[in-house]
């Protein structure tokens, strides 16, 4: 009869073996043991602590297999109340030393955020084995102490335990919390000497360590070289795609890790996975960084019909991917038709508005978000801040930075003092913006004395402006275009001596040539455009560009700006560019022009800032054409549409 209760729980169907149990003539501690696994193992933990308490009114007595039993469902309904009882009765009749009640008292705290009494569990069980040891490592790495799971890891292999699956993986997933890669790589040597090298989830723990480092070759052969895969395989290998384009030498280059991305969630749609909220979220984020906008919507379209577009996390990766890609307006029906948001969500959707100039949209929707009952963070603050810079409400800044201290007790950070100078360099006020400077509590960063030269350089104030660029090269500037910036003000000045520093500092710190270079994508295939390759794509193209020149100059007065210093460096050896040599952007939108639809956005991606002449460009293309023209450089994104820019007009900067 007792092994008739254990087929019906075992089949999943605990009232048949509930009544089954209720016959028994007689009932034993293994019948009572045998009816809680049963509603443990059917995740009605619950139910199976009333039959222990029943059977301890019975009469009954435990053993040590039932305490374990009890202790697992105790940790599967988080009691941990009820798990000290049964920790306590353990102690009265001498068996908390067992090992089964060792590992589950084990389990229990551990699920119960309480590492030290995991760990004491642990110590006092008499015969440790392998769960035993994979308990502790696990409730290490769960408790956000991988170093001492690692430590408890040597351990065991010091008491000549073998580990594992289980273990394994755990302790992978521990070096991917420390990058850890050598610890790593000697794991995956000691999986394939035990045989494991086979095993899905640990050649999944392998490749994700691997895409965590940086060591995309070895996870990528390891993913060609798999036969089965699982979903988190596929979305492994798509978010470390992700991760290689942060880390791609240049913007092609992470274009095509991108490519690859899609291709992979193409393969994942192909297999008959059904794609996850994860893979979704990796998908848009991806979508994103190659301004991949038709791509996105397809994604977006599939998310409405497999039902994950309620989900938070799919949610705030599509607001954050329209916003990426230029259009705020899908960005905020997405944002509307959320059923749940969280911190995250209302932030991007605040940054997104400010980043697209629409400073009463991101002010609103703050005070909205604190209405709701949503407590702000510092990043939320960033982009409240800079939303008020790019409208030059300086009062309102003022305050909502004041707020933030006194109301919500957050420390201003780099980026928050970022917003305010900005804002006060847009207006012209260099004194007022080096006042903040002075106020920090910290030292300035790099970008911040950019910013402060820049506009020192457009508004000529010399005095102040050759303090700023001491100040930079003091801190030895690892970005071109910041060399570049120091100098053309040191040229203008006739000041060779420091020409002559910045240029020994870019020698210095390996600098490269600032090359200039912009890609568009229709129809699934990109063209890339260089300002030396005139005979690319052709003479229509460069006559059209020609034309298109001087209707800019004659109907709305535009003036090339064109950045000479760019030229300069662009130089190479026996060759020297045109002197009437265009921007790639003017190339790629031209092309733009002449091969996308009418009422087609043209969207373009450039690895380097745009240059004022340009800015001043597109603005009036986008009047001239009534064409919609989006820009993503290396610093902010630019939407042009009738001769306005949703940087507020930052070109002036430029």
């Amino acid at each position: 009869m007792t092994f008739l209760v254990n087929v019906y729980a075992k089949c999943g169907s605990m009232e048949n073996a509930q009544k089954v149990f209720n016959k028994l003539p007689r009932r034993n501690v293994v019948a009572w043991t045998t009816l809680m696994t049963g509603y443990v193992h059917n995740d009605q933990s619950d139910v199976a602590i009333s039959v222990f308490q029943e059977m301890l009114e019975f009469g009954s007595f435990p053993t040590n297999y039932t305490l374990g039993i009890a202790l697992n469902a105790c940790s599967a309904i988080n009691s941990v109340e009820l798990g000290k009882q049964i920790h306590g009765y353990s102690i009265k009749y001498h068996i908390d030393h067992d090992t089964s009640v060792g590992n589950s008292l084990c389990s229990l705290y551990s699920k119960c955020a309480n590492l030290d009494s995991a760990i004491k569990a642990f110590l006092k069980i008499g015969e440790k084995n392998v769960v035993s040891w994979t308990a502790v490592i696990c409730a290490c790495g769960d408790n956000s102490k991988a170093l001492k799971g690692l430590r408890f890891f040597t351990e065991m292999l010091a008491d000549n335990v073998e580990p594992n699956e289980f273990t394994l993986t755990s302790v992978l997933s521990m070096c991917c919390t420390m990058l850890s890669l050598s610890f790593g790589v000697q794991v995956h040597c000691l999986s394939i000497k035990l045989g494991y090298e086979p095993n899905l989830r640990i050649r999944n723990s392998i490749m994700y360590l691997y895409l965590r480092c940086g060591r995309f070759g070895e996870a990528l052969r390891l993913f060609n070289g798999m036969e089965d895969m699982s979903l988190v395989t596929m979305n492994s290998i798509i978010a470390g795609y992700g991760e290689m384009m942060e880390l791609a030498k240049d913007d092609l280059s992470a274009y095509c890790n991108g490519t690859e991305a899609l291709n992979v969630f193409s393969k994942l749609n192909n297999s008959g996975f059904k794609p996850d909220i994860y893979s979704f979220s990796s998908i848009l984020t991806v979508c994103s960084k190659m301004f991949a906008l038709e791509q996105g919507e397809q994604v977006h379209a599939q998310t409405l019909k497999t039902g994950h577009l309620s989900d938070m996390i799919v949610g705030t990766a599509l607001v954050n991917m329209y916003n990426k890609c230029g259009s705020i307006e899908r960005a905020s029906k997405a944002f509307r038709e959320m059923s749940a948001r969280t911190l995250i969500s209302w932030t991007s959707m605040i940054a997104a508005f400010a980043q697209n100039g629409q400073t009463q949209q991101a002010l609103q929707l703050f005070e909205d978000m604190r209405l709701m009952g949503v407590r702000p963070n510092q990043v939320t603050f960033v982009g409240v801040l800079s939303a008020c810079a790019h409208a030059g409400m300086v009062n309102e800044a003022l305050g909502y930075f004041e707020t933030m201290q006194k109301d919500f007790k957050i420390k201003p950070v780099m980026d928050h003092y970022s917003c305010l100078i900005d804002m006060f360099v847009r207006l012209g006020l260099l004194n007022e913006a080096f006042v903040v400077i002075k106020k920090m509590d910290f030292p300035p960063n790099e970008y911040i004395w950019s910013l402060l030269l820049a506009g020192c350089k457009r508004d000529g104030n010399t005095e102040l402006g050759f303090y700023v660029a001491e100040k930079l090269l003091e801190l030895k500037p690892k970005n071109t275009e910041t060399c570049l910036l120091l100098l053309n003000m040191y040229k203008s000045a006739d000041r060779w001596e420091d020409v002559s520093k910045v240029q020994e500092l870019m020698k210095e710190k390996r600098l490269k040539k600032l090359m200039d270079w912009s890609w568009i994508s229709i129809h699934d295939r990109v063209y890339s455009f260089k300002p030396d390759e005139r005979q690319a794509y052709g003479a229509e193209m460069y006559d059209y560009l020609d034309q298109l020149l001087d209707k800019a100059k004659s109907l709305v007065g535009y003036q090339s700006l064109e950045s000479f210093e760019l030229l300069e460096v662009e130089e190479e050896e026996g060759k020297t560019l045109p002197s009437n040599v265009q921007h790639s952007e003017k190339l790629a939108v031209a092309f733009g022009l002449l091969n996308m639809p009418n009422a087609a956005p043209i969207r373009i991606i450039k690895n380097i800032s745009m240059c004022r002449g340009c800015h001043n460009f597109m603005k009036a293309i986008s009047s001239l054409n009534a064409r919609e023209i989006i820009i993503r450089d290396s610093k902010r994104l630019h939407k042009f549409v009738n001769g306005q820019c949703s940087c507020g007009d930052y070109g002036g900067l430029l």
